[in-house]
């Protein structure tokens, strides 16, 4: 079977989260910031596209997008807690999906979408994650698709934001040739600066010269990487890296509610969905959680862990019914999203790292 390997990016995902939180940043610029020990200084971690129109981007010192800033801008200080917890319920969806997922970033991952009928079920697996992260968490992403992880980079930058774009193993020729340099991966100022000093603007135009030049430009290892790129070589596999430590499913209810029956049926519809996955995964799980998003936009998660094994969908249902009574019992909000969640797995491996370490 011929490799194909997706690579999934969340369009500005530290913005788009906080959107998403409040609804109000809808359609206004918003920025979001690192910021520094010292007041009023700091780095931009990402924005969304309204600024980036006034030319605000990653990267960029606090007092320069402060300049540029129109007087809609909102500046929001990086809530990493807040996008961990996100990161880990898109990626949630992804391992159901596809059994091979390499995270390399809070908000990027590689996935191996190989099967026998080729491209064509690639594409429709790529299609129902999108969807699916749309309609459990309201967030877009776009994915890159192609017969390995070069291509698969380079697929995703081409229709952003929410993009879905393939290039098959025999479109890889007439695809790289016309992209430049600078969108290939370890590609920075400094190579590319390095890559224009010999007239290299074009990924095609590194093909005039030989491997031994771009050897004598940038050492023996880099220098044989970036030949092999241009002819979109590129033989390293989709590594997993993740330990499904926890399982999730959220939805947003038809209308805000505080009715029981009416959230407790949305319950029980997500552990029906839950449950299975868990069976195809062989997991044995004691804790159990509720998680309620309320018309405030305020998380409340509430949960339980057993001194043994669930042992059954109905006892699955029957816990999150007590912890529904619980919060409804505790507050006055209106339930916006409601979801449930297993965790507490038996047999870890324990090799999921710590998003931000990444």
């Amino acid at each position: 079977m011929d490799k194909i390997i997706g690579l999934l990016d969340l369009d500005y995902f530290y913005a788009q989260c906080e959107i998403q939180r409040n609804s109000q940043l809808r359609g206004k610029p918003v920025v979001i910031v690192m910021p520094s020990i010292r007041e009023n200084s700091g780095a931009i971690a990402t924005c969304n596209y309204e600024a980036r129109a006034l030319k605000i981007k990653s990267g960029m010192p606090l007092s320069l997008a402060k300049k540029l800033a129109d007087s809609s801008t909102i500046f929001i200080n990086a809530d990493k807690l807040y996008y961990e917890e996100i990161s880990i319920k898109v990626f949630e969806i992804v391992d159901y999906f596809c059994e091979k997922v390499e995270q390399v970033s809070i908000d990027e991952a590689y996935f191996d979408l190989t099967n026998p009928s080729g491209y064509e079920k690639a594409i429709e697996l790529a299609g129902k994650i999108k969807q699916r992260i749309k309609l459990e968490l309201g967030l877009t992403c776009s994915i890159g698709i192609g017969p390995n992880k070069l291509i698969s980079k380079m697929a995703c930058s081409m229709k952003k934001p929410d993009g879905l774009f393939v290039v098959k193993q025999n479109e890889v020729e007439s695809f790289i040739s016309k992209q430049k340099v600078s969108s290939l991966m370890g590609v920075g100022e400094v190579t590319e600066e390095e890559f224009k000093k010999h007239g290299v603007i074009l990924v095609s135009d590194i093909k005039k010269f030989k491997k031994s030049d771009l050897i004598s430009w940038f050492g023996e290892v880099i220098g044989a990487k970036f030949y092999d790129f241009a002819f979109g070589i590129d033989n390293r596999i989709v590594e997993p890296n993740r330990e499904k430590q926890q399982l999730s499913r959220l939805m947003t209810i038809k209308e805000d509610s505080v009715d029981f029956d009416v959230l407790a049926q949305n319950v029980d519809f997500l552990v029906e969905m839950l449950y299975k996955q868990v069976l195809d995964l062989k997991k044995k799980f004691r804790t159990i959680s509720l998680i309620v998003i309320t018309d405030k936009m305020e998380t409340i998660t509430k949960s339980r862990t057993k001194p043994s094994d669930i042992e059954s969908v109905d006892e699955l249902k029957e816990v999150l019914r007590e912890l529904l009574k619980s919060f409804l019992n505790e507050s006055s909000s209106y339930v916006r999203r409601i979801g449930v969640k297993v965790s507490n797995f038996e047999e870890n491996t324990g090799f999921q790292k710590k998003l931000f370490d990444y």
